[in-house]
């Protein structure tokens, strides 16, 4: 028992399931406490992904997001309560993840994502996961993953309908060989709505997208798109292929 009266929790105890997976060997557990994941975004997305991470054994979380929780973030944002209304996400996620994992090293940056600072904000990422509501930071951060940045995870939900892609770092395709610019895509979960569960499902995938990329098991989502509609219960994976014009990762003839 701990000072806390708790049980102890040993570290190879938390991560016992993950190493009984096949191509998973417990040599690949420095990789995970090794690796830095920047989450872009801690809504519904980060709160359903950042857990699983943590839980898995990353070492350290980079958490980037400028709000607040608000009253309308409780039904579908998990690290929240009605005790956190007001205060910075950041600073509430910091807390609810080392009650869960008291080992992990968490990086708070209360700041949007911009140009300018992706750099500082990322640098260092071994992957990033996207949790991002904002068409304009989503195409910076696209931008940034095409440069060689690191591999970024990409992640939407709106209504009953979620996708997740992978953009290699420098690689192609990438968001915009799918969808163009998404700056001026609106964010209307506030008018369209939003199933909660829905983040919940999305987000869990990224984080299993983050995880087999850093232990290099499995087949990513690069090149690839997978969309989920809880309203009918389909789910379906769909090339997603390399247009040659796109203005992000298309070359200089295209820029």
């Amino acid at each position: 028992m701990s000072d806390s009266g708790f049980p102890v929790v040993r570290d190879v105890d938390r991560v016992r399931r993950l190493v009984a997976l096949p191509d998973v060997r417990p040599a690949m557990l420095d990789k995970l406490a090794g690796a830095t994941v920047a989450m872009v975004g801690m809504g519904g997305l980060g709160c359903a992904s950042a857990p699983y991470l943590a839980a898995a054994g990353v070492g350290r979380l980079v958490l980037i997001d400028p709000g607040r929780v608000a009253p309308t973030d409780l039904g579908r944002q998990i690290l929240y309560g009605a005790a956190d209304v007001g205060a910075l996400k950041v600073d509430a996620a910091a807390a609810r993840l080392r009650a869960q994992s008291p080992g992990l090293s968490i990086v708070r940056h209360a700041v949007a994502l911009g140009v300018d600072s992706a750099d500082t904000l990322l640098g260092g990422a071994t992957v990033v996961v996207d949790g991002l509501d904002d068409g304009r930071m989503r195409d910076v951060l696209n931008a940034w993953a095409v440069r060689g940045g690191a591999p970024v995870v990409f992640g939407g939900a709106l209504g009953y309908e979620g996708q997740v892609t992978v953009v290699p770092p420098g690689g192609r395709p990438c968001l915009a060989c799918l969808f163009g610019s998404v700056a001026d895509a609106p964010a209307e979960c506030s008018v369209a709505g939003v199933l909660g569960p829905l983040v919940g499902v999305v987000g869990s995938l990224q984080a299993g997208e983050a995880l087999k990329w850093i232990l290099g098991v499995g087949q990513a989502l690069t090149g690839r798109l997978w969309l989920v509609d809880l309203f009918t219960g389909a789910a379906r994976v769909v090339p997603v292929p390399v247009r040659a014009t796109c203005p992000v990762c298309g070359g200089a003839e295209a820029i």
